[in-house]
């Protein structure tokens, strides 16, 4: 006669709950891992939020950008300093080529160009096209003014062949009921910017 199997034992009470109870705590905590590492393959942005930020940037770009310059303190400031680079460019590059150049302001103050001495325009050294700066076709500076040209010789400011300017000269602009005054000294060439707000200094370059 075989032996009868032994039985085993009963499981002490409460088990079963704390073989529950571990089986689900794994679940989670596999969920909860597996949902982290998506997150951290994924990485990036979507196309739709970098849209959204697009959007939100060009938003306050559209409203901020005009308000900025639209300050006379702004949009007269970069005015002036950008006509005092012109005339040092106008004048290195008549010490260079060893020609005369002149600097011709537009009838009505709305610019200035760049000609040699018998009028012929010169390519600008910024890009393509004539050296030209038209106030009214730039958004930057629509609305700034030439007020007066003051020199010995009309409208406009000569450099000789050796870059030396063939008069003194001063130029109001005008903007939001504002001026600044850019002025070249015949003897030395140096330039100067009356009325800025911050401090300019020309460094003879």
């Amino acid at each position: 006669m075989s032996p009868l199997p032994h039985a085993s034992p009963p499981a002490p009470p409460g088990a079963d709950a704390r073989r529950n109870s571990v089986r689900a705590e794994g679940i989670a905590y596999a969920s909860k891992r597996d949902t982290v590492r998506s997150r951290s393959q994924r990485g990036g942005f979507t196309i739709i939020e970098l849209t959204v930020v697009l959007v939100i940037l060009a938003v306050v770009a559209s409203f901020g950008i005009p308000a900025y310059f639209g300050r006379p303190a702004v949009t007269l400031d970069s005015a002036a300093k950008l006509l005092a680079r012109d005339l040092r460019e106008v004048q290195n590059r008549a010490a260079l080529y060893e020609e005369t150049l002149v600097v011709r302001f537009t009838e009505g103050g709305s610019g200035y160009r760049v000609t040699d001495k018998s009028g012929e325009a010169l390519l600008s050294p910024y890009g393509n096209g004539p050296f030209v700066r038209a106030y009214e076709s730039d958004a930057v500076f629509r609305g700034v003014k030439i007020a007066a040209v003051e020199t010995r010789r009309g409208p406009q400011i000569g450099f000789d062949a050796g870059g030396r300017p063939q008069s003194s000269a001063r130029v109001v602009l005008e903007f939001g009921g504002e001026r600044r005054t850019v002025i070249l000294r015949a003897g030395s060439g140096l330039i100067a910017i009356e009325g800025l707000d911050e401090k300019w200094v020309d460094l003879g370059l």
